[in-house]
């Protein structure tokens, strides 16, 4: 399985609070050979105790093989980006 991801970001990282982070306007992740079953997109990742903030439902898409930003929604906030695939299986 072949993990594609493309990332754009824009101008020099941000340090609010103290935290380095890219600040990305847009994202897309293509996987080749397996099929998304679960896909799930993160502004902020947990931490002292805190949990994983999930981005909204509004602001990706999930298909067979791509998770990407939706144009217009996407608040360019990514922290973290978790996928589970299944690799398709030839029958012998």
């Amino acid at each position: 399985m072949n993990v594609h991801s493309l990332m754009h970001h824009k101008g020099e990282p941000m340090r609010p609070q103290g935290k380095s982070y890219l600040f990305f306007t847009q994202f897309k992740a293509e996987l080749k050979g397996a099929k998304i079953e679960y896909a799930s997109a993160y502004s902020q990742t947990a931490a002292g105790g805190q949990r994983d903030v999930t981005l909204r439902e509004d602001e990706f898409t999930v298909g067979d093989s791509t998770v990407t930003h939706k144009d217009g929604k996407f608040r360019a906030e990514l922290s973290k980006l978790t996928i589970i695939a299944r690799t398709r299986h030839d029958e012998l």
